[in-house]
């Protein structure tokens, strides 16, 4: 499937590498004759594809009918949410990614963890709220533990708070809801606010790419979300990330394949009992405690940033045919590696972030980072200056690097950070 037109749909480094991997498929699948467009991209995607700034969904469907793509990918949730993939798929133009009523899994954590109980999914035990007094029940019976608070909606990776005890989580319930004459923290998105059981032990990230009733496991990754380096710092959309874990992290392909029987498969099952079919990546955000069992955390309707980059640098595949599947409501079937190797990705942030980046820096020596071998910079949140590239955004750059070990891989991506210069970063 070499002559192909596909659109990915964001402008960020999961949607760069998106594009890279699904125009050079494999070292087995040259595909130098596969168009990839990114919409709308960056100014450091625009370097190896054609970008076009596209942003409204009306648009996008108008672009299609000109361009009469063979396949779009969608990256980032806030598209889903507004309907994308259901226009599309209106206009007869196959889609990754799921509808708007599908795409709730992430959009409300509410209705995720309705569906997942239904399915008979492992999660924690919560209570959905639009008061503090509706909680208190749940905090009674947990003196002493630890809750977590998540604002409903979406908040770009901000509307989740970790609370030690009770006391704590009141008081951030409290501030999300807007009670004591302030607004809502998140708006409409904290207006009800599901609390939870906190969960101990080691978080992990595991993707599906799913077909209606079918679906096949593409890998397992781990992020990291801390601002510093030493796991310090606030909590970030993610500073870095490996990935495939396979085996020695406790990560068996036996272990996917319960986790594809018990967690995927239901979910898609009670998700069609709904009338809505998913046709996309579902993201499994798991807790697995001290004898490795799994729970899940929450689920989302798209790849992983920065884990994307980490997996995708790292598995030589062609994606193309099995996410073109997938859109269509066959059953995808993942092609063998033709390496597999191990990924890491450490990402560079502007200087401010998360709370305030700063934008307008220059961004320099990315050529020079991409002449060591074994590593490769995604571009995330850059944007055109006067003599180059600058900071737009929080998230820059996420430099990966691959090798026979996370830890050849994570030196590759030192080795590349350290020829990059972004002041403050």
């Amino acid at each position: 499937m070499s002559n192909m037109k596909i659109i990915v749909v964001g402008s960020g480094g999961r949607e760069h590498a998106l594009a890279w991997r699904l125009a050079c498929g494999s070292t087995s699948s040259p595909l130098a004759d596969r168009d990839v467009i990114v919409v709308p991209g960056n100014a450091g995607i625009a370097r190896s594809f054609r970008c076009e700034p596209i942003g409204a969904v009306a648009a996008l469907v108008e672009f299609c009918a000109v361009e009469k793509p063979d396949l779009v990918v969608v990256g980032p949730e806030a598209w889903l949410d507004l309907g994308v993939a259901d226009a599309l798929n209106a206009a007869g133009v196959p889609c990754f990614g799921p509808q708007k009523g599908a795409a709730r899994l992430e959009s409300s954590k509410a209705f995720m963890k309705e569906v997942v109980r239904a399915a008979g999914v492992p999660t924690a035990d919560y209570v959905v709220v639009d008061s503090v007094a509706g909680a208190e029940e749940f905090f009674a019976a947990r003196a002493g533990r630890g809750v977590v608070v998540k604002a409903d909606g979406l908040c770009a990776g901000k509307g989740v708070v970790v609370c030690a005890d009770v006391n704590e989580a009141r008081r951030e319930l409290a501030i999300m809801l807007g009670h004591g004459g302030g607004a809502p923290r998140f708006g409409s998105a904290s207006s009800t606010v599901v609390v939870e059981d906190l969960l101990p032990g080691d978080e992990l990230s595991v993707f599906a790419l799913c077909a209606d009733n079918e679906c096949v496991v593409f890998g397992a990754a781990r992020d990291h979300k801390r601002l510093g380096d030493g796991d310090v710092g606030p909590n970030t959309g993610g500073m870095g990330a490996v990935g495939p874990l396979a085996d020695d992290e406790g990560v068996s392909t036996a272990f996917l394949e319960d986790l594809r029987q018990r967690f995927f498969l239901p979910t898609l099952k009670e998700l069609i009992a709904r009338g809505l079919p998913f046709r996309g990546v579902l993201f499994a955000g798991l807790m697995l405690d001290a004898a490795g069992t799994p729970s899940l955390l929450e689920y989302n309707v798209r790849f992983g940033d920065p884990e994307t980059e980490a997996l995708l640098f790292a598995l030589e595949v062609d994606l193309a045919p099995v996410l073109l599947a997938c859109a269509t409501g066959t059953t995808p079937l993942l092609p063998s590696s033709s390496t597999v190797q191990k990924g890491a990705v450490v990402v560079i942030a502007a200087e401010g972030y998360p709370d305030a980046p700063e934008k307008g820096a220059p961004v320099v020596g990315v050529p020079a980072a991409d002449e060591i071998v074994g590593a490769k910079v995604f571009y995330a949140g850059v944007g055109h200056g006067a003599f180059g590239l600058v900071v737009d955004g929080g998230r820059v750059l996420a430099v990966a690097g691959r090798g026979a070990t996370f830890d050849i891989a994570l030196e590759r991506a030192y080795l590349a950070v350290d020829r990059i210069e972004i002041e403050g970063a």
